[in-house]
């Protein structure tokens, strides 16, 4: 009898351990956009963040024309929200010229390195918000004009 109630408290202590542990896990990394529109700046928290940079060659129809090949650079941000930031919204939705800002990842317990993306004259591409009774999501892609990760500038 001692030997059960020994294993089953090793195992419930085992799992409350792992429980614990994972809880802790989550908070651990701290991702947040921060915007600047105009003196204002607008700081939100973000569940995760993801870039991309691509590359294109167009055909440009010249004045005269002629035509020539044109790059261009596009600078994509997804970024997913726990809940939708109204002021981070209505900035974007104000400003139709664009918004600096940069996102920014910090580990709490100083394992990885810290990550800084800047961009400036930042557009919503696309928004999406789910709600539900018991979870809420919300989506947003920007396109930016350029794209400066830990003090490199992409090009």
């Amino acid at each position: 009898m001692n030997k059960k109630k020994f294993t089953l408290m090793l195992i419930v202590f085992c799992f409350l351990t792992t429980l614990s542990y994972g809880q802790q896990e989550d908070k651990r990394v701290k991702i947040e956009i921060t915007i600047k529109d105009g003196n204002k700046t607008i700081v939100a928290p973000v569940r995760s963040a993801t870039f991309s940079f691509t590359t294109s060659t167009n055909n440009v129809t010249t004045t005269d024309g002629t035509e020539k090949k044109e790059q261009t650079k596009n600078y994509y941000f997804s970024i997913d929200f726990e809940k939708q930031n109204v002021a981070l919204l209505k900035a974007f939705m104000t400003n139709k010229n664009g918004l600096d800002g940069y996102i920014t990842m910090v580990d709490s317990y100083g394992k990885m390195p810290s990550r800084k993306l800047e961009f400036t004259k930042a557009n919503i591409d696309s928004l999406s918000d789910q709600l539900t009774a018991d979870y809420t999501s919300s989506y947003m892609s920007i396109v930016a004009a350029t794209l400066i990760i830990d003090g490199v500038k992409i090009e």
